[in-house]
């Protein structure tokens, strides 16, 4: 099923944050203003401390969030510097390979370094613009492993053709791990439930500044843009390939520039 937070802009989750945060607040604090319950002592009691359990649950999700977000990110970047180790040792163990094969397959690694660069720069989102880089992609694995049954009938040695059958699966178990990660990402339901946690804070600053007979603070708006900020920033973090906070593509482009030195 398609996820719908998923697909949003982290600007419009942003927008639309802000917009149900504010609403929350001042429509709380007005609620509170017309029910006239400014002197209730008990009001006062129970609403203060409903807000610190609902700002403690605000806090546990970010964290818990955070740290899923983060975990995610570094599997990405491990995984695009596994892929581009394997790569580049079934590359350098190819120039072993005998001479009947040899050429066509370093041709081969390179266009595949080329298509797997392009893919990784376009967003996930342009399905349409990276489906056919994916299947360019599956067809030089397929031309690789087909070149190196070739090479094993030409040269079957353990010290040349198999340490490079050995990596070309090493660079083809790299590239399911990569995309694995890829789609890996915080369940939506999880991103849902911080939503309504900050819409709930929302409400109980609101409400409890109406208790005790003053407009929301400053303080307490500028603690709410810091929240939604930091929300918006772990949900772009789990988002691969777009958004501001990216992984690096050096591990990859560093390959390509050696290939081409050789």
């Amino acid at each position: 099923m398609k996820e719908l937070i998923y697909d949003i802009s982290i600007a419009s989750i942003a927008l639309m944050l802000f917009v149900l945060v504010m609403l929350a607040v001042y429509g709380s604090y007005w609620l509170g203003i017309k029910k006239h319950l400014l002197n209730s002592e008990p009001m006062k009691s129970q609403v203060t401390n409903i807000q610190g359990a609902l700002l403690g649950l605000l806090a546990l999700l970010l964290g818990f969030t955070f740290s899923i977000a983060s975990h995610h990110f570094d599997e990405r970047s491990e995984a695009m510097k596994e892929e581009a180790n394997a790569i580049g040792t079934t590359y350098l163990r190819a120039q072993a390979l005998p001479e009947s094969v040899r050429q066509e397959t370093l041709d081969t690694l390179k266009s595949y370094v080329e298509t797997r660069i392009q893919e990784s720069g376009i967003s996930l989102d342009k399905e349409a613009e990276i489906q056919p880089l994916l299947q360019e992609a599956g067809k030089l694995r397929a031309k690789l492993w087909r070149l190196a049954m070739q090479a094993v009938k030409d040269d079957d040695r353990v010290t040349t053709t198999g340490l490079y059958i050995q990596t070309l699966n090493s660079l083809i178990d790299t590239y399911g791990t990569r995309d694995e990660a890829l789609n890996r990402h915080i369940p939506e339901e999880v991103n849902i439930l911080l939503g309504i946690a900050i819409v709930l804070s929302g409400l109980s600053i609101g409400y409890t500044s109406a208790l005790y007979n003053h407009r929301p603070s400053v303080a307490a708006l500028v603690f709410m843009a810091a929240v939604i900020i930091l929300t918006c920033m772990i949900m772009d973090m789990d988002r691969p390939r777009r958004g501001f906070i990216l992984v690096s593509q050096k591990n990859m482009l560093d390959l390509r520039e050696d290939i081409n030195l050789q």
